[in-house]
């Protein structure tokens, strides 16, 4: 056995505890960013059931009480995983998702120039597909918080835009689980929001520029 494959690095949770990894894997994602993420699965999830649950009945009630504070806990999570967590792995990896960089534009550009022609790029840790995803949900739930509270303040008279809000964002995560499990290209990722780590094998393919910089770091 090679000595890479022996080899185990370490990292610290927020908590201070250690978190080993072998050497053929690499760590993409710390526990409070997979802790967050999962939070706010499960939030969005309780909102979107209790929401069906209402049906037309949304005036008032328990079910209304729970669908309007699952979505509160959702910004409430962002706020205490950024307060108690790894505020600066939340804030990087916000960044690297959220950022157009210089490598996105030139791939764009060479897609106008040649959308035929296969582009090898080095990705960082997210990659072009990765980054409009995120926008798009950011958009569709800010849209289904703001339609909320406008059918909420007339007492479900304007339910339709939120209605249409929410079938959006359902179906923009719809594709994301479908990319995320299913896909066989993008499904190696899926360790890394549940283990914290992916194959070093399928970084070096799919995300060459980040796991240059993993490794830069030591």
């Amino acid at each position: 056995m090679s000595a890479l494959s022996n080899t185990r690095a370490t990292a610290d949770t927020p908590n201070g505890s250690p978190e080993t990894v072998s050497g053929d894997r690499v760590r993409r994602f710390t526990s409070t960013e997979r802790i967050l993420h999962w939070w706010v699965v499960c939030m969005f999830a309780a909102a979107l059931l209790t929401g069906l649950a209402m049906g037309d009945e949304a005036e008032s009630g328990p079910l209304l009480r729970a669908h309007i504070g699952a979505v509160v806990l959702i910004g409430a999570g962002v706020v205490v995983g950024l307060i108690v967590g790894n505020t600066r792995a939340l804030l990087r990896s916000a960044w690297d998702l959220f950022h157009i960089s210089r490598v996105d534009v030139a791939w764009a550009l060479g897609s106008l120039r040649h959308p035929f022609r296969a582009h090898h790029v080095r990705w960082g840790k997210f990659n072009v597909g990765q980054k409009v995803m995120a926008w798009s949900l950011v958009g569709s739930l800010t849209a289904v918080v703001v339609t909320g509270l406008q059918s909420w303040h007339s007492g479900g008279d304007s339910a339709g835009p939120h209605s249409a809000a929410v079938a959006l964002t359902c179906a923009l995560l719809t594709a994301h689980v479908f990319m995320a499990v299913v896909n066989p290209t993008t499904r190696p990722a899926f360790p890394g929001m549940v283990l914290g780590h992916v194959r070093r094998s399928w970084a070096a393919k799919h995300h060459a520029g980040w796991l240059d910089e993993v490794d830069a770091k030591g």
